[in-house]
């Protein structure tokens, strides 16, 4: 096994609890204009990029304007949870703060565009923790392609096989596992299957319990 250079976090669903926001969003829009989401398709939304969910949307429903109409409030309660209902997911600060202390090189990929991802890692000041961001304006394929995490390693300059990545999704995970890293799950809506937790080092209960798994997966 290669040694560990650097622990590249996702940010929706990992470090800031923005799924359970996303939820809530697409749950109301939907159920205002008359078209509930069924709840597969609330499970599979998590880690999807707005393409892919535009995508599902529409062999669900097979109405533009109905989508259209859908996409444009989800937005609109999203961005309003996210201004007062956003929450850091139970131990991501001091599992930052304990690799960091450890001397693991940190940095973020995240799907998110560049600006919206900043401020809200800046919220939370999580963002001096990374040495390196890759946002998903800077890629042409969203996860499960492994783009985002070939790029960040790319930044970072180290091979993505010295990377670990944390993830909370089935499409981060397949992402990190396909760019030859590492990785670590620690679900928030999704539990793993057996498929994704076979592609995983580990699956943690919390973030409070990376630092010690990293570790342990550098000594092993």
């Amino acid at each position: 096994m290669s040694p560990i250079k650097a622990v590249i976090f996702d940010m929706d669903g990992t470090l800031i609890d923005t799924e359970r926001v996303c939820r809530t969003a697409w749950s109301r829009a939907s159920a205002e204009l008359g078209a509930p989401l069924p709840d597969w398709m609330l499970h599979a939304f998590v880690g999807c990029s707005l393409p892919n969910a535009r995508s599902m949307l529409m062999e669900e429903f097979g109405d533009e304007a109905l989508i259209d109409a859908m996409f444009k409030r989800m937005l609109e309660l999203f961005h309003e949870g996210c201004a007062h209902d956003l929450e850091p997911r139970d131990g991501a600060g001091e599992a930052l703060e304990g690799l960091k202390d450890a001397g693991y090189t940190l940095a973020l990929a995240t799907s998110s565009y560049r600006e919206g991802a900043v401020e809200k890692m800046k919220r939370f000041g999580f963002y001096p923790y990374f040495a390196t961001s890759a946002f998903g304006d800077e890629i042409e394929r969203s996860k499960p392609e492994p783009d985002i995490y070939l790029k960040t390693a790319e930044h970072l300059g180290i091979d993505p096989r010295e990377c670990v990545a944390v993830e909370d999704s089935f499409n981060g995970v397949r992402a990190a596992h396909a760019a030859g890293m590492q990785v670590f799950m620690v679900p928030d809506f999704n539990e793993p299957t057996e498929e994704i937790a076979n592609m995983c080092a580990g699956v943690l209960k919390s973030l409070h319990e990376l630092p010690d798994a990293v570790e342990a997966l550098r000594m092993s």
